[in-house]
């Protein structure tokens, strides 16, 4: 049965539901005819079709052991469009304290994902999977992060501060 997004918590709800790997509920939040597009030529561009998307996440989820949290900084909604600012916060494969930043827009089709655009920090991203790899150093990745953490909001900080203990 579709989950359908009528306000801002709706996309809330998505980033909750990708944080706990909750992938049936994310399922019922996408159009049968969804594409997620990225920036940059880190991930494909143009994943289509709501049984491309939910890999792909899974995997990136996979790629984190399970780690990937979401931490929304706002949201809003307005009519057929969502956009949100976001914080992740992981641990890699390797050990390394990941963190990143974006903004995604969504466009709803009959209250459902049918576009999504997520731009993030591909320079962080670049840092912790250089050449498409798993870092094993993480001067460079660490210095971002905390470049970013400057930016974070409190509750993510402290978060991330937890998790790392």
């Amino acid at each position: 049965m579709p989950t359908f997004i009528t306000n801002k918590q709706g996309i809330i709800d998505f980033y909750d539901a990708f944080s706990r790997s909750d992938f049936d509920t994310i399922a019922e939040m996408l159009h049968p005819d969804c594409q997620f597009e990225f920036p940059g030529t880190y991930h494909p561009n143009v994943v289509r079709g709501k049984s491309a998307i939910l890999a792909l996440l899974a995997a990136m989820q996979a790629n984190l052991n399970g780690s990937l949290r979401f931490h929304t900084k706002w949201a809003m909604f307005d009519g057929d469009m969502v956009a949100a600012h976001w914080y992740t916060t992981a641990t890699t494969q390797h050990g390394g304290a990941y963190m990143n930043r974006g903004v995604a827009w969504f466009k709803l089709k009959d209250g459902l994902v049918h576009q999504f655009l997520d731009f993030l920090d591909t320079e962080i991203i670049n840092a912790f999977w250089p050449q498409g790899q798993d870092a094993t150093h993480f001067a460079e990745a660490n210095r971002l992060v905390e470049v970013l953490r400057s930016y974070a909001p409190a509750a993510v900080n402290q978060y991330w501060l937890e998790q790392r203990q």
